[in-house]
């Protein structure tokens, strides 16, 4: 009997990975979060990240989020006004989506209008190929922010520092 590998769903699309390289050296205009509240059970409301938007100053847009899969991240052609109205027609009251602004909150303001200058991705050695479970971005005043996605969890953002 011959057993299949199962194929790793946590590689990185060529899309993805020329778009993610193309940012480098943009300024940052604005940063959004697609945020999901799952209120089926009221008393113990949850929220996910369902995507991240980054608007560069040049008027490029891109907007990262999980695979099918839950286990990568990719560029996507995000619709909110679709997923909200998809949402709200399956789940009525039970779960909503936002589009909230993250300029002024402490992880985020401090690289508005700051050029990223580098994009940072693992590689899986045995494939030889990127893995797109997890993207650093770091900035010129040297900030770093890692965007990574958790199975459960959704995407998650948070503050970088290399050891």
């Amino acid at each position: 009997m011959i057993s299949k590998e199962k194929k790793k769903e946590n590689i990185i699309d060529s899309i993805t990975l020329n778009k993610l390289y193309s940012l480098e050296g943009k300024t940052v205009d604005s940063v959004y979060c697609y945020l999901w509240i799952n209120q089926v059970q009221p008393e113990k409301s949850i929220e996910i990240i369902d995507a991240v938007e980054f608007n560069f100053t040049d008027g490029d847009t891109v907007t990262i989020s999980c695979n099918e899969s839950q286990e990568g991240l990719i560029i996507t052609d995000y619709n909110f006004e679709k997923q909200k109205e998809t949402i709200e027609k399956t789940f009525p009251g039970k779960l909503k989506i936002f589009k909230v602004s993250t300029e002024k909150t402490e992880m985020w303001k401090n690289i508005i209008n700051t050029k990223l200058t580098k994009v940072k991705l693992n590689i899986d050695k045995e494939a030889n190929k990127y893995l797109s479970d997890e993207f650093i971005f770091e900035f010129e005043n040297k900030e770093m922010r890692l965007i990574q996605v958790h199975p459960l969890d959704g995407i998650i953002l948070d503050y970088y520092e290399e050891i």
